[in-house]
């Protein structure tokens, strides 16, 4: 009985491992199907869920070979035969990527928030009245004074109601 549970436990973590091969892209044959190079033989292997209209195809083809050719890919397959691509090492995931169109946008990933070459606030006259001005040194802005709480003013008076 020990070797029949050990004999299955060494084929259930044997699974996963050959379930998402490492494969090396080599080439691309159209925007839905990449060649892929396995123990030295070319395959060629289509994307799930990827439609890219007919207008498109160009710009398509043209992001998967400067993102994916020569690049590791992790390969999942589906019930059909379609692919699952995840590029290696930071886990791109090649079919979402042509999905939601990456392949139309050629500017950086970025959001700017706020000026996008910011410079020093001009001095308004109101700023100025508050600082104080004086000869040899450097403009230094008044100090406030410094408030002082009765001892026990945190604590509530006798006599009061809490609600």
């Amino acid at each position: 009985m020990f070797r029949f549970i050990t004999i299955l436990s060494l084929v259930c973590l044997a699974f996963p491992l050959a379930a998402a091969p490492m494969l090396h892209v080599i080439g691309v044959a159209d925007s839905h199907t990449l060649i892929v190079e396995r123990m030295g033989v070319p395959l060629s292997v289509s994307l799930a869920g990827v439609t890219v209209p007919p207008s498109e195809e160009g710009d398509a083809v043209a992001y998967l070979r400067k993102h994916v050719v020569a690049s590791w890919v992790a390969v999942e397959l589906d019930a059909n035969g379609a692919a699952y691509v995840f590029r290696s090492p930071d886990a791109l995931y090649i079919n979402g990527e042509l999905a939601r169109r990456a392949y139309a946008y050629s500017g950086p990933p970025m959001k700017y928030l706020g000026e996008s070459a910011p410079q020093p606030a001009p001095a308004t006259p109101a700023a100025t009245s508050r600082v104080r001005k004086t000869k040899g040194a450097a403009a230094q802005p008044k100090p406030r004074p410094v408030r002082r709480q009765p001892r026990g003013s945190h604590q509530i008076p006798h006599g009061a109601e809490m609600r």
